[in-house]
């Protein structure tokens, strides 16, 4: 077979387990484990380590078959820094120690940082997999506050998405539940964070995204004038960047959300109105995922 089409035959077969992961689960761990890995080229190995851990660690609970798995990965000499930071988190949520150590002095060398560094995403990458509420948030927010004070590294995206992706899965497990002090700091902290490191690693769109974040964030603690604040600034940055429709229309309703809590009705209502107008054109997907923030935001008008 031809190189490049053997490529191509295991990049549109990893494709298609990512599009069938979520409904399929069982399915799409019987193909990650017959999915060639030498037919993908280095930049989809993270891709592919990320759904080991997805669907064999988190959904099927194999979490040494996901790590083993991705050790594999790293093995080659191509191996990216995510299928590293993968397969760090994975060996620590297999609880084998001495894998743990490995993967995460080999994520330390291959990124340039002290151990230390390498350990801490270990750490916030597991918990992207599997935060618990109760148990972790007062982790979380210790690992949240000792990375505000990391230097930039290679390891800057890698805590940006872990930061932002574990902060969100927090605001979702926490949903209309009292908030102890630990939980308060993990969101706070969390938000701050995954903004730190995304100021350094992403673009303007994640420079929004993560005002979006630190938005919803403040709106759940209690704080309307720092959530108008977060919104209005992540507006002003899809502004200066072409007025996306789509990041506009979901900065629109926290903001709109704090003016309500801050007495501004009817501007509030204005938002909430241009955001459904924006929405209209979106497809059905983004759509969904609108009503369902306004139907998160906006709950207690209809409590």
């Amino acid at each position: 077979m031809n190189d490049d089409v053997g490529r191509s035959d295991a990049a549109a077969e990893l494709d298609e387990i990512d599009r069938i992961h979520d409904d399929f689960p069982a399915e799409a761990a019987d193909r990650l484990r017959r999915l060639d890995a030498a037919g993908l080229p280095a930049g989809r190995l993270g891709s592919f380590a990320f759904l080991l851990n997805h669907v064999l660690g988190e959904k099927l609970g194999a979490w040494r078959e996901a790590a083993e798995r991705i050790a594999a990965l790293a093995a080659r000499a191509d191996a990216p820094l995510p299928v590293l930071r993968h397969w760090a988190a994975a060996a620590l949520l297999a609880e084998d120690a001495d894998l743990a150590g490995r993967a995460q002095l080999r994520l330390a060398a291959g990124a340039r940082v002290d151990a230390s560094i390498a350990a801490a995403l270990a750490r916030v990458g597991a918990l992207n997999f599997a935060v618990d509420a109760e148990r972790d948030a007062g982790a979380f927010a210790a690992l949240a506050r000792a990375a505000l004070d990391f230097p930039p590294s290679a390891l800057d995206a890698g805590f940006a998405s872990a930061f932002n992706n574990v902060t969100v899965a927090l605001l979702e497990k926490l949903a209309g539940r009292p908030l102890d002090e630990a939980q308060r700091d993990a969101l706070m902290l969390g938000a701050e964070a995954a903004r730190a490191f995304w100021l350094r690693a992403g673009g303007w769109i994640e420079d929004e995204r993560s005002d979006y974040l630190r938005a919803k964030v403040a709106l759940r603690l209690g704080d309307p004038e720092a959530a108008a604040a977060a919104a209005e600034h992540g507006l002003a940055v899809v502004a200066a960047n072409g007025g996306d429709p789509v990041e506009r229309a979901f900065l629109l309703q926290p903001l709109a959300a704090a003016l309500a809590s801050l007495g501004n009705r009817k501007r509030a209502a204005a938002l909430r109105s241009e955001a459904a107008a924006l929405a209209a054109s979106f497809d059905a997907s983004l759509q969904r995922l609108i009503e369902q923030d306004a139907a998160e935001l906006f709950a207690r008008e209809h409590a």
